[in-house]
């Protein structure tokens, strides 16, 4: 199967709002503009943007253990956190108002958007279940944004949606997308065929992938070749997996199969083709 094209530039696809430009620069960890330094250094600065409506950034920054999302004046004021999140939050995003910023928060059960109206600190969360979100880009009215994503079961694609949630759409549909049934065992995520006949066994592999809901060309290609279930999970599988496999009717435990990574049970192959 011919791998799915990414998309590299979103607003090449879509009219989205045009970012501002100005001085400021990610220097040793800092945030600098035209040689003043406006935050402290922090172990890093994954993203900013700059609204010079409000003559205010915000930005990602990696404080402790994660990413978090600051709010800091144009003139260097003291840095306004937005409430934190166990998950790193990134690529954070003005609105073209400026009294609207979006940013993405990486959760353990997929990535979601989150819009932070900034003058009373309202916050919306859309979930995108299962699902890796890898850019995001508001429209010039301000009232919807644009998200490139992927999942294990469709390649990328551009989605819109309100920043309230509602009215989600397909922009630009996923060049490939598997016909799977999907959801959770222990603590993997589970692709298998759409519909299993009665009494049927399928082989099961196992594939150690971080991160977990990302489109993967060589797993697709797997999974449209040969009938088999695949258990996506981001480290070695544990003993409560292995109980949920054993308790799965359907799973052919004779024929498991691990892909990534290193397992108490199960073939280990190094890649697609010594699924048999």
């Amino acid at each position: 199967m011919p791998h799915a094209a990414q998309i590299s530039d979103l607003c090449a696809k879509i009219e989205c709002a045009k970012r501002a430009t100005s001085s400021v620069q990610i220097v040793d960890g800092k945030l600098v503009s035209d040689g003043k330094e406006l935050t402290p250094q922090f172990a890093a600065i994954q993203s900013f943007d700059v609204s010079l409506d409000r003559r205010e950034i915000v930005f990602s920054a990696k404080r402790k253990d994660n990413f978090d999302i600051g709010l800091v004046s144009l003139d260097g004021s003291d840095i306004h956190w937005v409430p934190e999140d166990p998950a790193d939050e990134t690529d954070p995003l003005w609105a073209p108002r400026g009294n609207k910023a979006a940013y993405i928060v990486h959760g353990k059960a997929g990535d979601s958007v989150r819009t932070v109206h900034v003058p009373t600190a309202t916050q919306l969360t859309v979930p995108f279940p299962y699902a890796t979100v890898r850019a995001i880009a508001w429209d010039a009215p301000a009232e919807r944004y644009f998200v490139v994503l992927s999942s294990p079961n469709a390649s990328e694609r551009i989605e819109s949606v309100k920043y309230d949630g509602q009215a989600p759409r397909i922009e630009v549909a996923p060049e490939v997308t598997l016909d799977v049934a999907i959801g959770p065992i222990g603590n993997a995520l589970l692709l298998r065929p759409a519909s299993i006949r009665y009494g049927e066994k399928i082989p099961l592999v196992v594939w150690i992938s971080n991160p977990q809901y990302r489109w993967d060309d060589d797993r697709g290609t797997l999974m449209r070749n040969k009938r088999v279930a695949c258990a996506i999970m981001p480290h070695a599988p544990d003993d409560a997996f292995w109980a949920a496999v054993d308790a799965t009717p359907w799973i052919d435990a004779n024929h498991v199969y691990v892909i990534g990574g290193r397992s108490t049970r199960g073939t280990a192959v190094k890649d697609i083709n010594g699924v048999r």
